[in-house]
């Protein structure tokens, strides 16, 4: 955890090494319409360009996570605002931001980088994110490199 910005807001940050091609961990983060075992099963959809919104979607075609995107660099960055509904205490929350960032060690390992900032305080959104992005991207990791995603619920 770290201090974010000028206004003190926190910033988490969290990164890992990946032993599998930029092309192939961007195709892992960011497929949409098929559930994705490391973000607890949900679908992201929407179609990842600036401006437009996406959603991370559970049973019931409910809306866990939904934003829009902010800057879009395809297999290198992807920015966008994150709104979490999985609680009462999260909806009332403000958006906040998260970015992806790939950068290839070689042709066979990517560093991904990610930082999930602009939180008014440790809010609810920031309790249950920052607590969640350590599983959820080792659970990636585990399943491109291996095949298997871990548990994450």
């Amino acid at each position: 955890m770290s201090k974010g910005s000028k206004q003190d807001k926190l910033s988490y940050a969290y990164e890992l090494y990946i032993a599998a091609p930029a092309a192939r961990v961007w195709d892992g983060l960011f497929q949409r319409e098929v559930p994705l075992p490391f973000m607890y099963g949900t679908k992201l959809t929407g179609a990842l360009r600036k401006d437009t919104p996406y959603a991370y979607v559970g049973e019931g075609e409910f809306k866990v996570v939904d934003g829009k995107v902010l800057e879009n660099v395809p297999g290198e960055k992807l920015v966008m605002t994150w709104s979490a509904h999985w609680g009462e205490a999260e909806n009332a929350d403000r958006p906040s931001r998260v970015t992806y960032q790939l950068t290839p060690v070689n042709d066979a390992v990517t560093k991904v980088q990610v930082v999930h900032d602009d939180f008014d305080g440790e809010t609810a959104t920031y309790a249950g994110s920052t607590s969640a992005w350590p599983i959820m991207l080792s659970s990636l990791k585990s399943l491109l490199e291996t095949g298997v995603a871990m548990a994450v619920a």
